[in-house]
């Protein structure tokens, strides 16, 4: 449809209107998130291994409003990250924030030292499977098509942050089919934490190279 899908334009819209604003430095007073994860660092003496916003696309669309319930339990919210205040569209002031998860793996809350991360889901898609939930004229084809709907979504953001060097190492997609083969939930916090020991591994290369 040459960027006229429904998907294309939800991940234009959450770049452009979000992503966009949130992530990179100004150079002004206006914080990017690598700058508040430091802070937050320094503020909890805490360890941030990779500093990026993780964000989740999750096959099904349904994000809840805490992962904690994601993770089985291995996952709790900590913080929330600095609020980012713009004026936009008329609204003075509005205000971005972000906030700090920690992850027990194994979901071991007493001998495990936690990992520490920005994560979120990725706002549009919630709004897509309440779309979905309602009868809307338009709601049966967006169920029959929610695959690709949800696949140009993920390609498109990818393709924007990948080409935006301001934002490029700043987030980081995590497209993933959240219930296994038997229904049961995928445990989000496992997944996340294979992302992180790639990243690491990758980064960890590449220093060496």
């Amino acid at each position: 449809m040459n960027g006229l899908d429904y998907g294309t334009g939800m991940a234009y819209n959450y770049y452009y209107g979000y992503l966009r604003i949130i992530l990179p430095s100004t150079g002004t007073e206006n914080k990017g998130i690598y700058e508040k994860l430091e802070n937050f660092e320094d503020i909890h003496n805490i360890i941030i291994s990779i500093k990026k916003l993780f964000i989740l696309i999750p096959f099904s669309t349904y994000i809840p409003p805490d992962l904690k319930q994601l993770s089985y339990e291995w996952m709790e919210n900590v913080q929330e990250l600095e609020q980012e205040v713009r004026n936009r569209a008329g609204i003075k002031n509005r205000s971005y924030h972000n906030n700090i998860y920690k992850i027990y793996p194994g979901g071991d809350t007493n001998s495990i030292e936690p990992v520490y991360l920005a994560v979120e889901g990725a706002t549009p898609l919630l709004t897509f499977f309440e779309v979905q939930k309602h009868f809307h004229p338009e709601s049966a084809i967006y169920i029959k098509y929610s695959r690709q709907i949800i696949e140009a979504f993920y390609l498109k953001l990818k393709e924007l942050i990948y080409n935006d060097l301001d934002c490029r190492d700043l987030c980081e997609l995590i497209y993933y089919e959240d219930y296994n083969s038997d229904g049961t939930k995928v445990n989000i916090a496992e997944v996340i934490l294979k992302r992180i020991s790639i990243l690491k591994d990758s980064e960890y290369t590449n220093h060496t190279d």
